[in-house]
């Protein structure tokens, strides 16, 4: 392996040096986002003023169910996983966004080789998988904690986020990066490319992307507890920004190197996420949280119908989208199941409710489905939530049937695509299957007449 010249963080603007320039958005936007008040003619304003973008989406094929799933598993003991994990995960997985939480005592371990390690394991089984690394936008944790560049951080306290009052706005005990700071963006965009320049011995990059968490940009709330309007609406630009100057110096490095942005679940969102010059997004909520009622597990139809129109909106027709979805509408979330649904508890009833949900699940992503989207199917972030064979497995032994088309699959519970025109009948509600009940295993879902013709 070689490393194509990995330099220091680079303290100067991250606005500068070659960047796309973003336009700000009108002065009635301004006004209705300072009143924090939001409406589509600000999702027009962002539009309009975005930069073509360079970097062309990631696509796939149809043959299999594995040629549309993708990953986002992250290890939670900082051990690398076995030849036969990794064997699964490259030759299952189209995309895999990992890493690694960071020890809980003082040690050696360092995030960026780790996952450097287990994504040139990962290419050496099967060179085609693009592999990301999982990073925040939010909380500084790893980046205060196990990265490489954790002294840098850990040197400039100015670079922590402050609420109006000059009080640090600290979350799970973690400070924040001040996005209005150049000198803490440019830093930290210096990390986000930095991991992506080690390269394989043919010039490729030993990781495809890179996955920023936390979002979900919004004016319909404070930015963080303590800070208003005029600051909320500066902090996120300050972060689009930052994120634009990624993009842009990974368009230079070559080979399709790309940001992923978490939190793509409105307009308003995937507004800011176009704006940033991303290449890619996650569709994080899909058919779970706000989409479902939560006393009987029902969808809200109105807010399904929008997300299926978000999806497939011509504004993210140049993105790589990843679409999360869930076996179970609440799991390892504040909220509970409906009381008419099983909450999990031990792997076995994980396991059950991922087979029992799995092609209705994917039937809905079926509905949108586009070869420059993914679909990612678990009950939470861990690493064995998408790898079998483990005690924490929450996915069955013989998960997921690799071999079977991704359009038969559809096809077995009634289903086609939207893009065939066709009347698509989807689910009417979320796990209303219980393993138990004979006709969960004879494949039975209560079912709704969509038109997506």
């Amino acid at each position: 392996d070689s490393i194509e010249n990995v330099k220091g963080p680079d303290t100067g603007d991250s606005e500068q040096g070659g960047t796309r320039t973003i336009q700000p958005p009108s002065p009635h936007a301004i006004n209705k986002m300072r009143g924090l008040c939001f409406d589509a003619f600000f999702v027009a304003a962002m539009v309009m003023v975005i930069t073509a973008q360079k970097t062309k989406p990631y696509t796939h094929k149809w043959d299999t169910v594995a040629d549309v799933m993708g990953m986002h598993g992250k290890s939670h003991d900082q051990q690398q996983p076995t030849d036969t994990e990794v064997a699964f995960m490259a030759n299952n997985y189209v995309q895999i966004t990992t890493g690694s939480t960071c020890p809980k005592q003082n040690s050696s371990f360092v995030l960026e080789d780790y996952t450097h390690t287990l994504a040139r394991r990962i290419k050496a089984v099967n060179p085609d998988v693009k592999v990301g690394m999982y990073w925040r936008l939010g909380m500084a944790l790893e980046i205060a904690t196990c990265s490489r560049s954790a002294p840098i951080w850990l040197a400039h306290p100015e670079w922590r986020l402050k609420d109006d009052s000059g009080a640090y706005v600290i979350i799970n005990g973690n400070y924040c990066i001040d996005y209005t700071s150049p000198a803490a963006t440019a830093f930290y965009a210096s990390v986000l490319v930095n991991v992506t320049r080690l390269t394989l011995a043919d010039g490729s990059p030993v990781l495809d992307y890179v996955y920023v968490d936390n979002g979900g940009f919004t004016m319909t709330r404070p930015y963080a507890k303590g800070i208003g309007p005029k600051r909320s609406l500066a902090l996120i630009e300050g972060t689009v920004n930052m994120i634009n100057s990624v993009q842009t110096q990974l368009d230079a490095l070559g080979h399709q190197r790309n940001v992923f942005i978490n939190a793509m679940d409105t307009e308003e969102t995937a507004g800011w996420h176009i704006r940033s010059g991303a290449s890619g997004s996650m569709f994080d909520h899909w058919s779970i949280l706000q989409f479902v009622n939560r006393d009987d597990g029902s969808f809200n139809q109105t807010l399904m119908d929008g997300a299926f129109q978000l999806a497939r909106n011509p504004m993210l027709s140049n993105q790589s989208i990843q679409i999360k979805g869930w076996p179970g509408p609440i799991s390892h979330q504040k909220d509970k199941y409906p009381p008419n649904m099983l909450t999990p508890t031990t792997p076995e009833e994980f396991k059950s409710i991922t087979a029992d949900r799995f092609n209705s699940e994917l039937a809905l992503f079926l509905l949108v489905a586009e070869e420059r989207m993914v679909w990612i199917y678990s009950f939470f972030w861990d690493f064995y939530d998408y790898v079998p064979g483990n005690e924490k497995s929450t996915v069955p032994d013989n998960f997921f049937p690799e071999t079977v088309p991704a359009r038969a699959a559809a096809q077995r519970t009634g289903t086609q695509t939207k893009h065939m025109g066709v009347h698509t009948r989807v689910p009417t509600r979320l796990g209303v299957c219980r393993s138990q009940r004979p006709q969960c295993q004879q494949g039975h879902v209560s079912q709704l007449q969509v038109k997506t013709a």
